[in-house]
């Protein structure tokens, strides 16, 4: 993060020429199939509709709510941090830089012909789909057998002359021979090279997606949650959605502590319509002026609104800049909600009046999440009654009742803001989206989204 463009450049360059001198030894590994070439010449390579099961990371662990919440947001703190890394040097680093490493969600799916088992992160803030390959140079354990493009009939390498091999991608590439090598950075420090290819993609529905473009990762580093890549979900080119007919996606995310997996619907089948009764909120996906953060979904968000009362937040707090900078987004990879500091120091203080008594103390395990606003409630029968919350979006109200942005930590006795502050842009994250289906619209840019018991979708 501290070299200069020239440095940062160099690098780059350098990391591409050793892709290109180890591209030469594996022709052996990078064959390309006449076989492959027939099937992919009649597999539609869009998809129609998919419904996927989200697993949570802690799903498996045997850990109280407590402990979910605190891992939870330390995480989210962690992926904060790399985000306003991000935010405060984007013309010194080439690559877009995510945070993808620790996450909440996972999907699983199978990929190639005959179909190897994948377990995927999932992160809307980021584009790239990849997962790791054969040759492992350096390869992270993972829980199933590691990806061989050799051994599948229907894996074809993307050609330098592909869009997708281009600087309209929010990646580092380059060629090595006529294959498109990559280099994919996160804010963490985690670095994936590899190889571009095109592979049919299998879900767990029996739904498929033929000739999706996809990174083939053989020199990985940081961490994946024991899984085997990353599926990117944002809005660049080489994103899972972007590559959607139609381009559309939807989830519905289960409450933390549920033991109901969570939903994601591609394409088709992705709609608001099976929830009855509930009213539907849309509001539009806004753009950033720099191609830099074009990966995030940021909305208008105008004000917000305690008890009924309209807080003196000027709208601008939360408007993205011409520069790029500011604005708000949302995020299904960050646990906690973050609002810009001069809008987020307004609420603390309406929250602090509503709740009527101090603040408490912070215990040093709950500063290590980022979270700075609790209240010890140790020993009571009942936690205070609090109003509903309501973030005001260009078009529509987001409602929240006080479990929506207060959490109670039982182990601590101490009633928590799951919202915080944060120097730059907010971030809408996903505490607050639990039992709410959202829909993102790419073709209309329009987010949707209504209240749902997302354990019966």
């Amino acid at each position: 993060m501290s070299m200069d463009r020239s440095t940062t450049l160099y690098s780059r360059k350098t990391s591409i020429s050793l892709l290109a001198s180890i591209e030469a030894s594996m022709a052996n590994v990078l064959l390309f199939f006449f076989v492959a070439f027939v099937v992919l010449l009649f597999l539609d390579p869009h998809v129609e509709g998919s419904r996927l099961s989200l697993t949570h990371v802690d799903s498996a662990a045997q850990l109280t709510s407590a402990e979910r919440f605190r891992r939870a947001a330390r995480r989210s703190h962690s992926r904060r941090q790399a985000f306003e890394g991000k935010w405060s040097s984007p013309s010194t680093v080439v690559a877009v830089v995510d945070y993808a490493g620790d996450t909440e969600y996972v999907i699983d799916f199978g990929i190639g012909s005959p179909v190897l088992p994948a377990t995927a992160i999932l992160d809307t803030g980021s584009d790239l789909i990849w997962t790791q390959c054969v040759p492992c140079l350096d390869c992270l354990s993972q829980p199933s057998p590691f990806y061989d493009p050799s051994k599948s009939y229907t894996f074809s390498p993307v050609p330098c002359s592909s869009p997708f091999c281009s600087n309209r991608t929010s990646i580092d590439n380059g060629c090595g021979g006529d294959r498109c090598l990559y280099l994919a950075s996160y804010g963490d420090g985690s670095e994936s090279i590899g190889f571009l290819g095109t592979e049919t993609f299998i879900f767990g529905d029996g739904s498929s997606i033929a000739g999706v473009t996809f990174g083939c990762g053989f020199q990985n580093n940081g961490s994946l949650s024991n899984s085997t890549g990353i599926v990117g979900m944002g809005r660049g080119l080489l994103s899972l959605p972007s590559q959607l007919n139609p381009r559309k996606f939807s989830y519905c995310l289960t409450p933390l502590n549920s033991s109901t997996a969570s939903h994601l619907f591609l394409g088709s089948t992705a709609s608001l319509g099976g929830n009855r009764g509930a009213l539907i909120g849309s509001t539009p996906l806004i753009s950033s002026p720099l191609a830099y953060f074009s990966t995030f979904y940021y909305l208008s968000l105008l004000g917000i609104s305690l008890g009924g009362n309209r807080l003196p937040i000027p709208a601008s707090v939360f408007q993205l800049k011409p520069d790029g900078s500011g604005g708000t987004f949302i995020d299904s990879g960050t646990f906690l909600t973050s609002l810009n500091q001069a809008g987020y120091d307004i609420l603390r203080e309406e929250i602090i009046k509503q709740v009527r008594k101090p603040a408490a103390e912070l215990p040093e395990v709950i500063q290590d999440m980022g979270v700075d606003l609790c209240f010890s409630f140790h020993g009571a029968s009942s936690l205070p009654p609090m109003p509903e919350l309501v973030f005001h979006f260009e078009g529509a109200d987001m409602r929240f009742p006080r479990d929506k942005y207060m959490a109670y930590v039982d182990d601590l006795g101490l009633l928590c803001s799951v919202i915080i502050g944060t120097q730059d842009s907010s971030i809408f994250g996903n505490y607050q989206q639990q039992n709410m289906h959202i829909l993102f619209d790419m073709e209309a840019d329009v987010l949707s989204f209504v209240p749902a018991n997302c354990n019966q979708l």
